[in-house]
């Protein structure tokens, strides 16, 4: 097991769709000498795999013992990367639980800054925020600052990263982020349900994107209209 970073027991909580071929070198890339990182316990949720996934999972988990490998083959619309995190979420046990996509673009290697900077601000949930970064395409930082100014108009927060795949936060404050959305639309629902019930304890921290293992499960048109329809449903919703 590994030493509990800064005193706290810490969870890796990541979904994941036929990352076969990717699973076994990013995990075995964070636990390993000579910077291992300081997770107790990493827990891989597959979401409707076709592949190997589940099959190099267990082979991680006897070599690996803070690895868990957990299956969760809900889903909306062939969807099910929301059901996934909450099946994680709901698995760990660390008191702080660390949220990243299986693809190898969030630097998980920066969480003991992060939970530094929480201490230091007295936070309780960090939504990681991507932009501005030039080497995000063009169409994408688009897409995402339209929805950063969906949010802004129609609930007032000023989010800089609305789709962020990184989360930091306390486990006790689980419970506050009423999750919900089974699909893509869980990233939106947890930054605004954290900035809404949390507040000030709520905030974003600047991170850089790395390189991806594999090819996208998204199709970003599709996805970002899906994203704006959910985003104003939910706001007139939770309105009545």
């Amino acid at each position: 097991m590994a030493m509990a970073l800064r005193g706290k027991s810490v969870s890796l909580v990541m979904p994941c769709r036929n990352e076969g071929k990717h699973l076994s070198g990013l995990i075995r890339k964070i636990v390993s000498p000579p910077s291992p990182q300081d997770f107790d316990e990493i827990i891989c949720v597959s979401n409707c795999s076709t592949d190997n996934t589940l099959e190099v999972g267990a082979v991680l988990e006897k070599e690996i013992p803070c690895f868990r490998m957990l299956q969760d083959d809900r889903a909306i619309g062939g969807i099910g990367y929301g059901y996934a995190h909450m099946t994680g979420i709901a698995a760990a046990t660390g008191e702080i639980i660390v949220c990243a996509d299986c693809d190898g673009t969030y630097p998980v290697e920066d969480v003991a800054l992060i939970v530094d900077i929480m201490d230091k601000q007295g936070l309780s949930f960090v939504s990681c925020c991507r932009y501005p970064d030039s080497g995000i395409a063009p169409m994408l930082q688009l897409g995402v600052k339209l929805l950063n100014a969906e949010i802004r108009l129609l609930y007032g927060y000023r989010i800089q990263d609305s789709l962020s795949g990184m989360w930091v936060f306390k486990k006790s404050v689980v419970p506050d982020l009423r999750l919900s959305a089974g699909d893509w639309n869980l990233s939106p629902q947890i930054k605004l349900n954290a900035f809404s019930v949390l507040g000030k304890k709520a905030a974003e921290v600047k991170i850089h994107q790395l390189k991806r293992y594999g090819q996208t499960k998204q199709n970003y048109v599709r996805t970002g209209l899906g994203h704006a329809w959910w985003i104003a449903k939910n706001r007139f919703a939770s309105s009545r």
